[in-house]
């Protein structure tokens, strides 16, 4: 998360105050994606662990060791992780999405695939 908040706010703003992402350079774009992405996944993963450690201190509320209080910030914290988790979806599809635009709109700069051999003359 600390990679994304570092370039975050290297993204350019549209006058509506907006993100806007074809005004944003494809480098920025690649490492918005990629972090965005990271971040995604982290977020889903902890949300994941979470939920499973809260099925196991279930019984644990009911005998009153672990106060409703408790259980309530813990609720707070997987909604806000949540919202997080899919922030981040909409920041990397967004970035996807222009650098598609790009790579349709500028074939003849697009860098050859890897996994492509080249053709054989005759």
């Amino acid at each position: 998360m600390q990679d994304l908040l570092a370039i975050l706010p290297a993204l350019p703003l549209g006058g509506d105050g907006k993100p806007d992402y074809a005004a944003a350079d494809t480098d920025l774009l690649r490492q918005l994606c990629e972090h965005a992405e990271d971040c995604m996944r982290v977020a889903q993963s902890g949300l994941q662990g979470i939920g499973t450690l809260l099925v196991h201190a279930a019984p644990e509320t009911e005998l009153g060791s672990v106060a409703g209080d408790v259980v309530e910030a813990i609720g707070h914290l997987l909604a806000e992780l949540g919202d997080l988790a899919g922030h981040c979806l909409i920041v990397a599809a967004a970035c996807r999405a222009q650098l598609a635009a790009r790579e349709t709109m500028e074939p003849a700069r697009r860098p050859p695939r890897a996994d492509r051999r080249p053709r054989r003359r005759v």
